[in-house]
């Protein structure tokens, strides 16, 4: 038999970008929670809040008074940015366990298709690569938006040491509480200042490599288990030497796969439906927000490449899950179409028939993510995008 799949097939070794990005930030689910990690985390999470009350900040007791609303959006932005991934990271601690069982499912899956046809293994490793290719996307997004801000400091502080009037110019420009920013030029206070931003910046980044693929790669991994189940379903009946009890036992596999299938979907959903809510609402503010930086800048002569970068990763954060649970959905389908045409009619057997009777029962409600109170698919992307540009209009009628 033909091996498609290698010997070294494992989460962590195929979808390595996203693990070492949380293995960076010390919330990947396999790292002990002893007191070196206790340490990490108080480090990583007070740098983090103090980020986040400077922005807040900045927002409340200048920029809305001053009426600078343009620079309160912006602060805005990052401050939804820091509460989002400090609610990632609460889920992955909140979760660690069933994120464990979750990998650990997908590697005995990876394990077991070893032993596959060569057809089969052709399917786990296509869905394999997929999952790898959401997660360079996330890479790519994530890194090149996020060294935009660094970059462009530097650039500027160059520009004007070699014009001979060198200038400090911050990473993200706000304000900071009195103290702080009567001094905030001075070298050893903006050095110090510069480096916490630029932290957050990194632990940002990482939030969003390591944590935003994981849901896609499990989504994808189950419509590569689904296509699995397809092809055997079809071939179930193909064989009319086949007894009626050999056609039992492997329905009876099959059976038994499915549910498996449909239990993993259910810890996704325990995990991950209150968070999908949280990011499908903070999508719908981040993007005219986003899109109102972009214009004001426009307006001014300018191009705010910051922004445009971001504008693309915003669309992605909610668009790629959006997108992948359209595909289980579409998947979970063609499944329930296999199971109708699959040529059970042909056999008059009870127990055969009461089976597939009952897969196809349980196969008419869709298999899909959902939010609180909607699915997740393009549908209700297309029904969030045109939620965010009412708002967008709203901003440009009372702010332009």
């Amino acid at each position: 038999m033909s091996k498609i799949l290698s010997e070294n097939m494992k989460f962590d070794n195929i979808f390595w970008i996203a693990t070492t990005a949380m293995r960076l930030n010390r919330s990947h689910p396999y790292i002990p929670r002893d007191k070196k990690w206790r340490t990490q985390f108080t480090a990583i999470s007070t740098l983090s809040f103090f980020c986040c009350m400077f922005l807040l900040y900045s927002i409340f007791f200048h920029d809305i008074q001053c009426g600078a609303y343009a620079d309160a959006c912006k602060s805005a932005i990052m401050a939804i940015v820091s509460f989002t991934i400090t609610y990632k990271y609460s889920i992955l601690l909140r979760y660690q366990e069933s994120l464990t069982d979750l990998i650990r499912i997908v590697d005995n899956d990876y394990e077991l298709a070893k032993e596959f046809c060569e057809e089969e293994q052709r399917i786990v490793y296509k869905y394999s690569k997929r999952g790898v290719k959401v997660t360079q996307y996330w890479f790519v997004s994530a890194c090149s938006t996020s060294a935009i801000f660094p970059v462009k400091a530097f650039v500027l502080m160059g520009k004007s040491y070699l014009a001979g009037e060198f200038e400090l110019v911050p990473m993200f420009e706000m304000t900071y509480p009195w103290i702080l920013d009567d001094y905030k030029n001075v070298h050893f206070v903006f050095v110090m200042l510069f480096g916490l931003t630029l932290f957050f910046d990194i632990y940002a980044t990482s939030m969003y490599v390591g944590f935003d693929p994981i849901v896609p790669i499990f989504m994808l991994h189950l419509c590569g288990q689904l296509d699995i189940l397809n092809l055997r379903i079809s071939k179930l009946f193909s064989n009319t030497k086949d007894s009626a009890e050999t056609i039992r036992e492997n329905l009876g596999r099959i059976i038994l796969q499915l549910q498996d299938i449909y239990k993993f979907i259910e810890i996704i959903k325990a995990n991950f439906t209150v968070l999908y809510e949280f990011i499908m609402k903070t999508t719908t503010f981040l993007l005219p927000l986003t899109a109102f930086q972009i214009t004001e800048s426009l307006r001014k002569g300018e191009i705010n490449l910051e922004f445009i970068g971001f504008f693309t990763g915003v669309i992605l954060h909610f668009y790629i899950p959006c997108y992948y649970s359209d595909l289980l959905m579409e998947t979970g389908e063609n499944f329930r179409l296999s199971i109708y045409s699959c040529g059970w009619e042909k056999h008059s057997d009870k127990r055969i028939m009461r089976s597939v009777l009952f897969m196809l029962t349980r196969a008419l409600k869709p298999i899909v993510i959902r939010t609180v109170f909607c699915a997740i698919c393009l549908d209700t992307f297309a029904q969030m995008c045109r939620e965010a540009y009412s708002i967008f209009n709203l901003m440009n009628a009372a702010w332009a």
